[in-house]
């Protein structure tokens, strides 16, 4: 069976976007909200697998999009230009607002979470290859989320090479292909188990050349992005099958109900990936059938389209402000919760912004090339009148999500 011609449009899984950003944003507000101690059972540390497991889900989510919103025809020069013009603005910007930070406010290395005072991180973290760097100076400096843009602009490279060899798996064989993939996923934490190395932080008890492997690796992490393209080929095919709620939702729950018996390694996110491809296809079908509704909010589908910019954005603002009440300062549980919830929503204010007034606008203006102006008409080349012919309609200009 042929891909069939579906939507393009799938507002379901950009609400999606903002949740998994969202639960990103939490774990970090946790780890520097001073109400709690960071320790094997506190409750930033419980929230790393959800955040993580989030990061998981960018990942297969990336690849799937990109996919579905694929045009046969299209140039790899093409697709690279959109990639760019969507990532390259607001990296920039939030990377000028870490170094701003380190290197401005701070004035020293001794920070919250990250030490981010070497020029070569800063370079590495601007060009976007910190996490092919195994050295958490580098993969965790300046403005420590973006490790993973290091290994997106690493999918989007590779993103045409590969979208043509899963092009050609005969549909027939697409399933059993997506199953050794997932089992891939749920398998490679265990391998990350035997790679030794020296500890990293107290309360995680994994090693940091561990941690790189399984966690940030760009080659190690393209498997949930090529899980995601598999995903999408087979819901386009319509080979993905019909699961329930129940059946969607219980790997997920596992997952994450099985982590304390599990290695530490399972702790950081690409065993999620399996089960997020669940919930995203079935999102997209949902879609398709018209059924989800609470995901096609307009206020959560524009939350989904900032979500990019909140992801960026929140880690160098959430600094900037920690710094100000105080480093070393802790908080009771009620001015502790009352500053999460404040820098939570300064966080999706400034992402609201910067989408609207600098993402957006920079996407249309340099994403695809101008349309090139249409030739004189021949009655003005040779002097005679005519009735003018109807305007000729702009290049589409909206914004590129994919």
């Amino acid at each position: 069976m042929s891909d069939q011609v579906l939507p393009a449009r799938l507002p379901s899984l950009t609400s999606l976007r903002f949740v998994l950003a969202l639960a990103v944003v939490l774990c970090h507000l946790t780890l520097i909200s001073g109400i709690f101690d960071i320790g094997p059972e506190s409750p930033p540390a419980l929230l790393e697998p959800i955040a993580t497991g989030a990061v998981s889900g960018f990942f297969v989510l990336s690849g799937f999009v990109l996919t579905w919103a694929h045009t046969p025809g299209e140039t790899r020069r093409a697709f690279w230009r959109r990639r760019f013009w969507k990532i390259a603005p607001n990296h920039v910007l939030a990377w000028a607002l870490a170094v701003a930070f380190f290197g401005v406010i701070v004035a020293t290395p001794a920070t919250v979470l990250a030490d981010g005072d070497s020029t070569g991180a800063a370079v590495a973290d601007l060009f976007l290859v910190q996490s092919w760097i195994p050295d958490p100076d580098f993969f965790f400096s300046f403005n420590a989320p973006s490790w993973s843009i290091s290994c997106e602009a690493f999918f989007y490279a590779v993103f045409p090479t590969l979208l043509a060899a899963v092009s050609r798996i005969p549909a027939r064989r697409l399933g059993s292909c997506w199953a050794a993939l997932a089992a891939a996923t749920l398998l490679m934490p265990l391998v990350a188990t035997l790679v030794p190395g020296p500890p990293l932080y107290d309360w995680l008890p994994i090693n940091a050349n561990s941690m790189w492997f399984v966690y940030l690796c760009p080659p190690m992490r393209l498997s949930e992005f090529a899980l995601g393209i598999l995903t999408a080929r087979l819901v386009r095919t319509g080979r993905w099958p019909h699961l329930n709620r129940v059946q969607v939702t219980v790997p997920a729950v596992a997952v994450l109900g099985l982590l304390p018996c599990l290695p530490a390694q399972y702790a950081l996110g690409m065993a999620m990936a399996a089960p997020l491809a669940l919930i995203i296809a079935a999102l997209t079908r949902a879609d398709l059938h018209g059924r989800a509704r609470l995901m096609h909010h307009p206020y959560l589908i524009a939350l989904g389209e900032a979500s990019f910019a909140l992801y960026l954005t929140h880690y160098p603002l959430m600094l900037t402000v920690r710094h100000m009440l105080g480093v070393e300062r802790t908080f009771a549980a009620l001015p502790g919760v009352a500053i999460i919830t404040a820098l939570t929503t300064l966080s999706i204010a400034v992402s609201l912004a910067v989408y609207r007034y600098y993402e957006l606008p920079i996407m249309r203006r340099w994403s695809r090339p101008r349309t090139p102006p249409a030739a004189a008409p021949a009655h003005l080349a040779t002097g005679t009148t005519a009735t003018p012919a109807p305007r000729r309609p702009v290049a589409d200009r909206r914004s590129d999500h994919r």
